[in-house]
């Protein structure tokens, strides 16, 4: 053992020692966390979605790849190899991030997109409806007014002084039913209104009964009790003077309002 100490003294020896460290080195062969990270930064490169959305972070991770591989301690090797699949992982992440954020964005447009058309054509059908009703009510002479369409029937409609619809009113209330069963969103006020003659207790009583009458006739048609209200006005409301034969025959009349509006009882 001594010899061989006194061997290793000498400059040639020493080199010969050196030279079998180095190869023994070489035989170890590549390093494998150099290998991991050429790997890495090469299937990334491969993935369209991070040189997409993680540009920045992939160049980032070939240049520690670069010292990587330049570096000639192991430790250095190891370390800039280490950032590099750091990087690579710091890369996909954002890619990943920005794709769903953009599936996000997407979903929220599509989203948008289809409320967007579901309220156009909400629209386009209610426009619809409205131009139906309307022209339904005009079959009926119902004159559009701030309040709604009013279809009114006149004093011959009815009994002299009763409140028995004669069969020409039945009629015109029979179309009436048809177009509220068609427009279930519709809701009418009846409102009763007579002459001046008689005493306003009369009046009040007849303008109310006759009020019921058409009211009664709707519900007895199936239209829901919800969506009609009877109301006497008597000599309240004149349209017309009650110094005269024609006018009094104007002033006794039952309005049929139509409207969107929920009844108020």
């Amino acid at each position: 053992m001594a010899a061989f100490n006194e061997s290793l003294s000498t400059p040639s020896a020493r080199g010969l020692a050196l030279g079998l460290v180095t190869l023994c080195a070489a035989c170890a062969g590549p390093n494998l966390a150099l290998q991991e990270a050429q790997q890495d930064v090469a299937a990334a490169r491969q993935d369209p979605e991070v040189v997409r959305h993680a540009s920045v972070a992939l160049h980032e991770a070939e240049g520690a790849l670069e010292k990587a591989i330049q570096a000639e301690e192991e430790k250095q090797i190891e370390h800039h190899a280490y950032i590099a699949s750091q990087r690579v992982g710091i890369a996909r992440a954002e890619a990943e991030r920005k794709m769903a954020e953009a599936r996000a964005e997407r979903l929220l447009k599509e989203r948008e997109q289809v409320m967007l058309e579901a309220r156009t054509r909400q629209v386009k059908e209610a426009t619809a409806r409205a131009q139906a009703l309307e022209e339904e009510l005009a079959a009926l002479q119902a004159n559009k007014t701030e309040r709604g369409f009013v279809l009114t029937l006149g004093d011959v409609l009815f009994e002299t002084d009763g409140a028995i619809l004669k069969s020409g009113a039945q009629q015109n209330l029979y179309r009436l039913v048809k177009v509220l069963q068609e427009h279930p969103d519709q809701s009418v006020v009846i409102e009763g209104h007579t002459d001046s003659r008689g005493s306003d207790a009369y009046n009040a009583d007849l303008s109310q009964r006759r009020a019921r009458a058409v009211q009664n006739f709707l519900l007895s048609n199936g239209i829901g009790a919800e969506r009609v209200v009877a109301r006497g006005y008597g000599e309240a409301y004149p349209v017309a003077s009650n110094e005269t034969i024609a006018g009094r025959q104007q002033n006794r009349r039952v309005e049929i309002v139509i409207t969107e509006d929920p009844p108020a009882g």
